[in-house]
């Protein structure tokens, strides 16, 4: 293992960590600052020069180095005991057709709600700023396009229903619309696990919580709501639900965190529409594939690591998520990748440690920001913002 400290400008400290696992390529750890600025990271390309940025909180870190941070917003570093209240989660994307990258971020004042910044054409350290949801729902928001206009939704929950929130888009500062596509689900606004996909394999996105999964109708914004087909994935809630042909026979799979402040990780087979779960990291204390064990998998994110054409996942363990309060929130903050190997028609995931002192936190950023073909990661949380990147 090779560690070079620089000195950055801004007075940041850049570590460089080459460390090569087994079967893929080195990766690098870069340190972009070690305070708390949010509880999730996103990439994208903030000032429009082609290559792939970082945000985290009022910060983004210009790339391909990451040696330099831009603000956007009024904000700074919090404690690690509490929360990053303005950022949870965040997305990159040009809202108005301006050209310009703009972002938007769900926050939490008592109750979570989506912020919209959109850049100015100056250079600005100050982007205006709007509410266009006051209150929402659900721990792991996703992006996806729900209703087949090639353009994505923001897949959520308000007053305790399923459902997704939609601007519009001649006008994206005003206030977007939700579509409920289920009864009421909770009181709490802090549910866990969500995601979107194709099960039944109609072409039409379907979406999915803890409990179940909603069978998209022809018409997503006709004001019915969807068909539930109950499916206990879990019982407390995870992360971000993912959905893909984990095992190659033709039909999506899913890939869950089981309980997002505790054990569990595991990926459901399905046979049409039957699901077989295949556990990854047990319920209780105990070692799971590949002798790995960890809590607090709050975050998951799909992407091909190490570049053979299968899609593999990354999760990790949210620090300090609940101040300690969590089942072994002392233990450290790993971070790895599962690598999908497929076998005489099975499939199986060989788990990867890329970190054990950053982890993962209510969101992970995936992209291949260097061009060679792998997926790499940002992340944003209470040890700190990070990119790993394959050299």
């Amino acid at each position: 293992m090779k560690i070079v400290s620089l000195l950055c400008p801004l007075g940041l400290i850049l570590v460089l960590v080459a460390a090569r696992q087994e079967g893929g390529s080195p990766i690098e750890r870069l340190v972009l600052n070690k305070e708390v600025y949010t509880e999730g990271a996103s990439f994208g390309d903030v000032n429009g020069d082609g290559a792939t940025d970082l945000l985290a909180g009022p910060l983004w870190w210009q790339g391909p180095n990451f040696k330099t941070s831009h603000r956007y917003r009024a904000g700074e570093a919090v404690p690690a005991k509490g929360y990053a209240h303005n950022s949870f989660q965040s997305w990159v994307r040009d809202m108005n057709g301006d050209g310009r990258a703009d972002v938007f971020q769900v926050a939490h004042d008592g109750n979570f709600h989506l912020d919209l910044y959109l850049q100015p054409e100056t250079v600005s350290e100050e982007w205006p700023k709007y509410r266009v949801v006051t209150k929402m729902g659900n721990e792991s928001p996703e992006l996806g396009d729900i209703t087949g206009d090639g353009k994505e939704e923001l897949i959520a929950m308000q007053g305790g229903k399923v459902g997704f929130f939609s601007p519009d888009w001649s006008a994206p500062e005003k206030p977007w619309t939700f579509h409920a596509i289920s009864e009421v689900r909770t009181k709490s606004p802090y549910y866990h696990g969500l995601g979107f996909g194709d099960l039944n394999g109609d072409g039409r996105v379907d979406v999915l919580e803890k409990g179940g999964w909603y069978e998209a109708p022809k018409n997503p914004l006709s004001g019915e709501l969807w068909i539930l087909h109950p499916y206990l994935f879990s019982v407390k809630g995870g992360a971000q639900m993912l959905v893909y042909d984990v095992d190659g026979d033709g039909d999506n799979d899913v890939i869950s965190s089981i309980a997002a402040h505790a054990w569990g990780l595991a990926w459901f087979e399905n046979d049409d529409l039957s699901f077989t779960r295949h556990m990854l990291i047990p319920e209780e204390k105990k070692p799971g594939v590949g002798g790995v064990v960890f809590t607090q998998a709050h975050a998951l994110v799909a992407g091909d690591f190490n570049g053979d054409g299968l899609t593999d996942f990354a999760t990790g363990k949210r620090y300090w998520a609940h101040n300690g309060n969590d089942p072994d929130s002392a233990g450290a903050a790993v971070l790895y990748w599962y690598e999908l190997q497929r076998n005489d028609g099975k499939a199986s995931f060989v788990p990867h440690l890329i970190d054990s002192d950053s982890g993962a936190g209510t969101q992970l950023a995936a992209a291949d920001i260097n061009g060679d073909g792998k997926t790499d990661l940002g992340i944003g949380n209470k040890k700190g913002v990070y990119v790993f990147r394959s050299r």
